[in-house]
């Protein structure tokens, strides 16, 4: 998946959920299976139950769809409002060794994680439907937060080159764009930041009409139903994506600094011809990556380590941003006497003969046989919860609505070699490319 969600901790979810089925065109609507459940009339605009057979805990997540950019300066100030909101709603409450709870946000979403003993469901979900109530914190605590925040920002940044190359390179390749926006803002806006200021913001964005509850467990619909607050029924449309404006050009940073390992990220976003499915979208350009990541004609670990030892390792990916635009990023380390640039224009050229030419059959073929691991084993009931909860999650955190297992198995029907191609060939659109230079200063061009 793409890169704007950077969850404020490193807590990853196990199990999510699924939905939706093809119903027309561009809308989908929800086919129930024996994993996944939607409950219509709730007081939050979706929410989805993947039922785990077996399990004797229940995790519970409440996303609004809503995040750092689709905010007004100052940035950071929707990451301390989540601070204040998580304490206010169970902050003190939710720390019982049986239960474990966060929260986190990101460019397009804000959430609330709770977990518990199934048992306690109908507490869980009355304690996370709290986060809807209006802060109510004495004003020296919110206080003493801002200072937590600030704490957290140097924590996670002052010290981390990688963070902060990250940050550089958010801004550099969304320039012009929501996207840019810093989740964290800088140490001065923090400053800045005032309790009022914090909940005002919460108090607009976190609005039943923007929330998502997922429910993991092995538990009924009908119990979730009954466990549902009792709060005014929402229906709402998904909140729309941050529009996107490509902004053509290239951009060089360095990042001098004498204990980095070298390395280059090396970025580029394009408009395509035409809109495309994000679902589809998302598994060609999976797939793709794939393919760039072999020794096989087309790919470029042959050029890169094996034929001409130019980089010692690389990591490439491709991503939507949304059904116009792509991205692809390469992370690549030198080998013994390769600078930096040299790396780069080997890389350049190996990509450019691969657009150009197009992948082979024998490649496609090859990578697709292996994609398959790509997909769970749907004849596996647990295997396709967990992968059908992770798919929803992700799809939850960058404003989508998932297909259902119908729907994602006909992507599988839908891979070929000549609409890779023309996919990859728009690579050579116009463009926004981003290079990032790491390590000691005489290493750097």
């Amino acid at each position: 998946m793409q890169e704007l969600p950077t969850m404020k901790t490193g807590y990853t979810i196990g199990i999510l959920l699924l939905v939706l089925a093809v119903a027309g065109a561009g809308y989908f609507g929800f086919r129930s299976d024996p994993v996944v459940s939607v409950l219509s009339d709730t007081p939050f605009r979706k929410v989805y139950l993947v039922r785990t057979p077996g399990t004797g805990r229940v995790s519970l997540q409440l996303v609004f769809q809503t995040g750092a950019a689709d905010q007004p300066p100052p940035p950071g100030l929707l990451h301390y409002g989540e601070h204040l909101v998580w304490l206010s709603a169970f902050g003190r409450q939710e720390r019982s060794v049986d239960r474990h709870s966060n929260a986190w946000t990101d460019s397009l979403t804000t959430g609330y994680l709770l977990d518990g003993e199934r048992d306690a469901l109908p507490d869980l979900v009355a304690s996370l439907a709290r986060v809807l109530d209006p802060v109510d914190l004495p004003v020296e605590f919110m206080l003493e937060e801002r200072d937590i925040v600030q704490r957290e920002y140097d924590l996670r940044l002052v010290d981390n080159l990688d963070a902060r190359v990250g940050e550089a390179l958010k801004a550099a390749v969304y320039t012009g764009n929501p996207y840019a926006v810093s989740v964290m803002g800088t140490p001065q806006d923090i400053a800045g930041f005032t309790p009022e200021a914090a909940i005002a913001l919460t108090t607009a964005t976190h609005r039943p009409e923007k929330a998502v509850l997922l429910v993991i467990g092995d538990v009924s619909p009908a119990t979730l139903r009954a466990a549902m607050p009792d709060r005014p029924s929402v229906d709402a449309p998904l909140p729309p994506l941050p529009a996107f404006t490509l902004v053509p050009g290239e951009q060089l940073l360095r990042f001098p600094d004498d204990t980095a390992e070298p390395r280059m990220i090396w970025r580029r976003i394009v408009r395509l011809d035409a809109p495309q499915p994000l679902d589809l979208l998302e598994t060609q350009l999976a797939l793709l990556s794939d393919m760039f990541d072999t020794s096989l004609p087309g790919g470029l670990a042959g050029p890169l380590r094996y034929d001409a030892f130019v980089t010692s390792a690389f990591d490439i990916s491709l991503w939507p941003l949304d059904g116009q635009h792509m991205e692809i990023r390469m992370v690549a380390y030198p080998d013994t006497g390769v600078t930096l640039e040299d790396m780069r224009a080997a890389f350049e050229t190996a990509l450019e003969d691969t657009i150009t030419a197009g992948f082979p059959e024998r490649t496609f073929t090859r990578v697709l046989a292996r994609f398959e691991t790509y997909w769970p084993d749907w004849q596996d009931r647990g295997d396709t919860a967990d992968w059908m909860a992770a798919y929803v999650a992700d799809v939850a955190s960058v404003r989508r609505e998932p297909l259902d297992i119908a729907a994602l198995q006909a992507l599988q029907e839908q891979m070929d070699l000549a609409s890779l191609n023309n996919l990859l060939k728009q690579f050579e659109n116009d463009g926004r490319t981003v290079v990032a230079y790491i390590g000691p200063e005489g290493d750097l061009p």
